[in-house]
């Protein structure tokens, strides 16, 4: 669903623009426009008044999406640099290393009992 204001691409059935807060339109507010069309000249419809509250939304917004990124940066792993070993499956090389080295250890002990 895009936006009409910022044409950005929402997710479908979003009720406000991710990007810059703004309301989008939904397919009961066209029946509902549909419907108040009848009414007399003189009455306005809720949804023609501006919305007091977009600037605050998009301001929240922009907040969360800055949010997030930081987030995201934080969470993404860095390029192991020479000599940090790096990890496997999520565990870092030297925990592996040191499970090889209790196994051997091990498989040792079990072969100098016969």
């Amino acid at each position: 669903m895009r936006c009409q204001e910022c044409d950005h691409q929402n997710t479908e059935g979003a009720w406000l623009c991710i990007n810059c807060g703004a309301k989008l339109p939904r397919p009961e507010d066209q029946e509902q426009a549909a419907e108040t069309s009848g009414k007399p000249a003189g009455s306005t419809a809720e949804s023609d008044e501006p919305s007091r509250f977009a600037p605050q939304i998009s301001e929240n917004l922009r907040r969360l999406r800055d949010r997030t990124e930081r987030e995201r940066a934080r969470q993404r792993p860095t390029q192991a640099s020479p000599g940090t070993g790096g990890s496997f499956l999520g565990i870092p090389i030297l925990v592996w290393g040191l499970i090889a080295f209790v196994f051997i250890a091990f498989i040792y002990a079990m072969s100098a009992l016969q």
